[in-house]
Parts: C-alpha cells; sequence; structure tokens
C-alpha cells in the first residue's frame, strides 16, 4: 500500500510537440528509476523523441542516494507531461512502480498505464496507437510488447511459466531449492550448485518449440515485467500490482492473479521494445557472489509471499483490489 510519507512529488512540464489528437485514451508511462541515471535518461528520451500521440511520463525515483532523482528533476524541468516522484527509500520493484501507477491512475486519470523498467528504449513511433488498436479489438487487461535482449538478441516475449508451480507443492520446493541454492554460495561450494543448475535445466527440445512464439499474437500468457501494459479495465478495479515481494516472480504473482481473476493478459508481436537487462540488480549488488546471494535470497522471499496467496486468496485481493 502506498503511504504519501514515504514520497515527495515534483511535477515538471511539458514537450509540446508531436501531439496526435486521434489518440482518444490517455497513455502514461511509469519508469521505476534507481541509481543508473544513464539507463533512466535512455528510456525516458526514446519515448520522447519516438512515440507520437498525447502521453505523460511518470519517473519513480526510488530511494535512490546519490541525488540522481533531484538530478533528473532539474533535467526534466521544461517539460509539463514529465513528472518525478522521489521515495525516501528503496521501496522494491512492485511498490515503486505501484507509487507511479497511483499517481497515473488518480492524478492523470489514465485510461493505460505502461509500467517499464528504466533499462528499456521504446523507438517505435506508433507505440500507443497500436497499444489502442489492440485494446479495441481485443479488450485486454494486460497488453506485453516484443522485448529484445540487446545483451543476446533472444526476445523475451511471451515469458511461459511452468504451471507447476502454482501448486502449493510446486512452490514449497521452489523455497526449498532457492533456499538451498543460498546457503551454498554463502558457504562458497558454488560448484555443487553448477552441478544442481545443470541437471535441472529445461530440456533443448522445449525451447526449441518455444523459439519462435515471439512471432504470433498469444492470449493467457504470462508476461514478461520489464514492460507491462494495463488498461482502463484493470485499472479502474486493481491498485496496481502485488506489493509484499521486494524483487522477483512478479510476473507470476500477476499471471497467477490474472487467471484467478479471470483477466485476459495478450502478447503482441506488433509492440516492440529493447531491454538492456539487470540494471536495477546491478545498481543494489555488482556481479559476483554478492549478487548471486541477493537474488536467491529475493527469490526465496518471493516463492514465501507467492505460497501465502496459494494459500488464500484473499491474500491479494485484500491489497490489490479497490473495495
Amino acid at each position: 500500500m502506498i503511504n504519501p510519507g514515504n514520497f515527495v512529488m515534483k511535477n515538471i512540464i511539458m514537450f509540446g510537440t508531436n501531439i496526435d489528437l486521434r489518440c482518444p485514451m490517455k497513455t502514461t508511462f511509469v519508469v521505476l528509476h534507481y541509481i543508473t541515471i544513464v539507463d533512466t535518461r535512455e528510456c525516458v528520451r526514446s519515448l520522447i523523441d519516438n512515440v507520437e500521440g498525447d502521453f505523460d511520463i511518470v519517473v519513480v525515483d526510488n530511494g535512490s542516494n546519490d541525488g540522481s532523482g533531484i538530478d533528473l528533476e532539474f533535467e526534466f524541468k521544461d517539460y509539463q507531461n514529465i513528472h518525478i516522484i522521489i521515495s525516501e527509500k528503496n521501496l522494491g520493484f512492485a511498490s515503486g512502480n505501484n507509487l507511479g501507477y497511483q499517481f497515473a491512475k488518480h492524478e492523470l486519470k489514465s485510461d493505460f498505464i505502461v509500467l517499464i523498467n528504466n533499462d528499456t528504449l521504446v523507438n517505435q513511433k506508433n507505440f500507443i496507437k497500436v497499444i489502442n488498436n489492440k485494446y479495441t479489438e481485443h479488450k485486454f487487461h494486460i497488453l506485453g510488447p516484443d522485448i529484445l535482449s540487446l545483451s543476446d538478441n533472444k526476445h523475451q516475449n511471451p515469458h511461459f511459466s511452468q504451471t507447476k508451480r502454482y501448486s502449493k507443492r510446486g512452490m514449497v520446493g521452489l523455497i526449498v531449492k532457492y533456499t538451498i541454492s543460498h546457503l551454498l554460495i554463502w558457504l562458497k561450494l558454488d560448484d555443487i550448485l553448477r552441478s544442481m543448475k545443470d541437471k535441472l535445466l529445461l530440456n533443448r527440445s522445449r525451447n526449441k518449440r518455444y523459439k519462435a512464439m515471439h512471432t504470433e499474437e498469444h492470449k493467457n500468457v504470462m508476461l514478461h515485467g520489464c514492460c507491462l501494459i494495463f488498461s482502463k479495465e484493470y485499472i479502474q478495479k486493481y491498485n496496481g500490482l502485488y506489493d509484499k515481494t521486494f524483487l522477483y516472480m512478479e510476473e507470476d504473482i500477476l499471471f497467477y492473479i490474472a487467471r484467478k481473476e479471470k483477466l485476459l493478459t495478450m502478447y503482441s508481436p506488433d509492440i516492440l521494445i529493447y531491454h538492456k537487462e539487470d540494471s536495477s540488480t546491478n545498481a543494489i549488488v555488482k556481479a559476483g557472489r554478492q549478487k548471486r546471494l541477493f537474488i536467491y535470497k529475493h527469490h526465496r522471499k518471493s516463492a514465501i509471499e507467492f505460497l501465502k496467496i496459494l494459500f488464500n486468496d484473499n491474500v491479494y485481493r485484500s491489497r490489490m483490489i479497490n473495495l
């Protein structure tokens, strides 16, 4: 839940070019920022320079301790459609995004809210127009674009899930796996962990089966969390993402909730973004043993939260649904 005491809001001005009045619905991009100002600047600039239509951008500084949120505020002070929210502490991925989501929902009255990572780039001019068209045609609740990784040129959507993970037994197994992995790294027994990983890898034939799935539209699939597009039906009923995780498994939890609530999730290859990957994680902790400890620690915590949801739907409903 949002605590207004945790952040300070700063409005900043509006660029007056490329306004397309033919787009009837209001779109807001929410960019979650933490320390990596170069990535955030490039992301915001890619939206301003490339995307056609009338839209707002909400940048959430998620507790950066280097003053970069203030730097962004100064840099974009002449853009009336850019709004800066500064959180006093790092709230994590879901709660940090929810600050921007709530502002876009209640203050900007947005019909579409696009939660997009700061380490992404958007070069597609008709991005907003395609969203409107897809909504008119399909009435989706959550839409995901084609996501091309700049690190390995692989397509990251649709993000196929293992449905067995959504059983209580499967989630307990994940918690045990993450606990053991964290312990082995803490004990500096990484060789054992690598051996375990080799045995747990998905077989290659299934990977090949999914290889070309990004070329077609798919409904009721899990979507990658670096870009989630919410329609007005979702916005009217829900308060954002489930906010009890810090980082990891947000896509799994959202997809589970979408299935329980009978929401339409949809992937479309007609929208494309580029993803640099791991910007936020690398800003929190550098690569190496500490990063691996961080990853397994927070995967375990997120899996525990997911298990609570599997036992009782009211765990997510009480935090996400407008009463």
